[in-house]
């Protein structure tokens, strides 16, 4: 039995692995620019939501990051759930939201 549990280990281990280094890289992959000017302009630069470092940002963003992801992935008030592109992934929805607060946070 022991000589079947080893190559059994190994290979979960690889497995964890190639996971682990397969999400990082997409995880890098992701420009929250690219993200915002494809789902969120209309609305944040047509003055139907705050605009990128407005100072419409200083309450919300003492609320927290997550809060601010929270918001975007699920909708609130008058904007839809994931900027209304629900393909986007939770991760594509916070690099987006990391892009339109950025300079808000430098104020």
């Amino acid at each position: 039995m022991r000589t079947h549990f080893m190559p059994l280990m190994t290979a979960t281990a690889l497995m964890v692995g190639f996971y682990a280094t397969t999400a990082a890289a997409h995880a890098d992959d992701i420009n929250g620019q690219r993200i915002y000017d494809s789902n969120c302009t209309g609305c944040h630069d047509g003055g139907r939501g705050p605009q990128r470092g407005s100072n419409g940002w200083k309450v919300r963003l003492k609320t927290g990051d997550q809060n601010l992801y929270n918001h975007a992935i699920e909708g609130i008030g008058s904007m839809p759930a994931r900027g209304g592109n629900e393909a986007l992934s939770d991760e594509e929805v916070e690099a987006a939201v990391d892009y339109l607060v950025a300079p808000s946070k430098d104020k």
